[in-house]
C-alpha cells in the first residue's frame, strides 16, 4: 500500500503517523490561507482607492498588492495605476535586483 511505503520513505513509526502529520500540516495550510475578496469598481473609484492608500502608506508598493490589498480586481488596478502615472499622482520605479 502506498501509505506503508511512504511510512517507510518518511522514516514514520505507521501510517496512522503519516495520516496524523497530513491532517497537522494541511491544518495549519488552511489556517494560514488568506481569502481575498475582490469587488467591483470601476477604473475611477480604484484609482482614488490606491491614491487614498498611498498617501496613507508612502513607499515603493507593487500593484499586485495594492490590488490585494484594497480587494480590486488585478486588471482593474493597473489600468488604475497607469491612470494615476498618466496624471503624475504617481511615480512609476523601477525595480532593481
Amino acid at each position: 500500500m502506498k501509505l506503508d511505503q511512504l511510512a517507510t520513505r518518511l522514516h514514520a513509526k505507521s501510517r496512522n503517523e503519516v495520516i496524523r502529520n497530513a491532517i497537522k500540516e494541511y491544518t495549519e495550510q488552511m489556517l494560514d490561507t488568506r481569502i481575498i475578496e475582490v469587488r467591483e469598481v470601476t477604473v475611477e473609484e480604484a484609482a482614488k482607492l490606491i491614491d487614498n492608500y498611498l498617501s496613507d502608506n508612502p513607499g515603493k508598493h507593487y500593484v499586485s498588492e495594492l490590488a490585494e490589498e484594497l480587494g480590486i480586481e488585478l486588471g482593474t488596478a493597473f489600468r488604475a495605476a497607469q491612470k494615476l502615472m498618466d496624471s503624475g499622482a504617481v511615480k512609476k520605479r523601477r525595480v532593481t535586483k
